[in-house]
């Protein structure tokens, strides 16, 4: 999967996938009690818990693929230490899944883990993350995950969806989901924005990203933005305020092991207060350990970690 799969090939996938997807939930809804333990995080699982710095996204993820193309400057995914785990720019089926229709039903075996087969009520409280491990609007993810969530969402469950790409948004694949009367109650869709299109080369221009967040909130979908990381404290700034008519959450946080300004810190997080039209900003534990300031120092619309729009 190397960035050449189309999105009408795409499509083909997603009905056979949609289908897959269908099939598990119902099995699962009629099975008895099941055994199978919710561990936190290990490399077989698609659905667990994620830790550190990703769980200020969601206490709860799903990883299918590893991989990315967005070529990124600051990616983590550019370590060549990390990048034989989690991917580099190849995106590829995790190594726990023998194929995509495997990682179908280690899912649904997952989410319906509890007593009788019902949803984790872990699951159940917290949602799911889509996705910490790849990008979840590419052609080679978006159907699979595309089919997850529209069986998810029908199910009541809370998903959280972030990606750097558009593309997906001008397919039938997303008409479809859009189409699931429950999309619009426990889907949010969020924007990864930096305001930096030249470190960003092979995703969706940042301007296009937030054409895309006034779209989906004039459907009536929730939104949210991760301003993280933070490459530039003025272009940061400049494209909250650009998008703020339009999110209901922002998470800001800064790059991994990169050695910041605190004064420049200060004067951000300083604008970010001052400014009417800021709501619900969560501030990520690097930015504020960088500052020295406790969560509750700041005014009530920067909200905790477990705030959901």
């Amino acid at each position: 999967m190397d960035g050449t799969l189309t999105w009408e090939r795409a499509k083909a996938k997603y009905q056979s996938f949609k289908a897959q997807a269908k099939k598990w939930v119902a099995r699962f809804k009629h099975l008895g009690p099941l055994k199978y333990i919710f561990e936190p995080c290990k490399s077989s699982d698609a659905i667990y818990f994620p830790t550190g710095p990703a769980a200020e996204y969601g206490k709860v993820g799903c990883s299918i693929y590893v991989g990315c193309y967005g070529g990124c400057g600051y990616c983590y995914r550019n370590d060549p230490i990390l990048a034989g785990a989690i991917g580099g720019s190849e995106v590829r089926l995790k190594k726990a899944f023998k194929s995509e229709a495997h990682a179908f039903e280690v899912y649904f075996k997952e989410l319906f883990g509890g007593p009788g087969g019902r949803i984790r009520e872990e699951i159940r409280e917290h949602g799911i993350f889509f996705t910490f491990t790849s990008d979840p609007g590419l052609p080679e993810t978006f159907p699979l995950f595309a089919a997850l969530i529209g069986e998810t969402v029908k199910l009541g469950i809370p998903v959280q969806f972030l990606t750097k790409f558009t593309g997906w948004i001008d397919t039938e694949i997303w008409d479809d989901l859009l189409s699931i009367p429950e999309a619009k109650k426990y889907l949010s869709i969020g924007f990864t924005l930096t305001g930096r299109d030249d470190l960003e080369p092979g995703a969706a221009p940042n301007e296009e990203r937030v054409a895309a967040l006034r779209y989906f909130h004039n459907e009536g979908f929730k939104t949210f933005v991760s301003i993280e990381p933070i490459l530039d404290f003025e272009c940061s700034f400049t494209i909250m305020i650009k998008s703020s008519a339009f999110v209901d959450l922002f998470r800001v946080g800064l790059e991994s092991h990169r050695k910041y300004d605190k004064h420049e810190a200060e004067m951000f997080v300083y604008d970010l207060e001052v400014v009417p039209w800021f709501k619900n900003v969560y501030l990520k534990d690097s930015l504020l350990q960088l500052l020295g300031r406790e969560r509750d120092s700041f005014p009530e619309k920067f909200v905790d970690v477990d705030f959901r729009p």
